[in-house]
């Protein structure tokens, strides 16, 4: 096997195998493929990991790029415009985690919020509600006296703060989770 076509991750992005652009217009689709790939990867593993925080969620969307990217990338184009069209396809293959990540958690807060409160216990059970909310940031807490205490429902929650129903949902969804670790603290 000749050493261009070798697989090896290590090699295959190292910089002294990167074509230079001059040459990429002279390329056959699989070498320009290759070119934009190794010299791209590392800016748009940045841009990724920037958004979503940890290492293997970078790596994987930063596949799914230059995977949808492969399917149509061209080679008549200037760097810049190349360079654009793959922080677009990143931006969008984030687009797509997020909304598919929040739509996975929007179906157990749908579960949670279709319980019936439980009635009032006692006057303790109400300061430590009272005390968890007020550790609260505002808007946290606001959605949570909305939807729990008062009853409304996402629309009307949604509608009361100006938000659109999804925000109401990823809101609370947030609230509840960082009312959990206070619950901890409160206590």
């Amino acid at each position: 096997m000749h050493d261009d076509e070798s697989t090896d991750v290590a090699s295959f992005a190292s910089p002294r195998r990167v074509v230079p652009l001059h040459q990429a217009a002279d390329l056959d689709s699989r070498d320009h493929l290759t070119w934009a790939y190794q010299t791209h990867v590392t800016a748009i593993y940045q841009y990724v990991y920037t958004r979503v925080g940890n290492r293997p969620d970078a790596e994987d969307l930063t596949s799914q790029v230059f995977m949808k990217a492969t399917k149509a990338m061209r080679s008549d184009v200037s760097l810049p415009q190349l360079r654009s069209w793959l922080y677009r396809v990143a931006q969008t293959t984030l687009v797509d985690h997020w909304r598919e990540y929040y739509a996975d958690h929007a179906g157990e807060l749908d579960e949670d919020v279709t319980r019936p409160p439980a009635p009032q216990e006692n006057a303790e059970a109400v300061q430590r509600v009272d005390s968890l909310l007020a550790a609260l940031p505002e808007n946290y807490r606001r959605v949570l006296e909305l939807r729990f205490l008062r009853g409304y429902s996402v629309r009307e929650t949604a509608r009361e703060l100006g938000l659109s129903e999804t925000n109401v949902k990823v809101l609370q969804f947030r609230a509840l989770n960082r009312a959990g670790r206070e619950r901890g603290r409160v206590s």
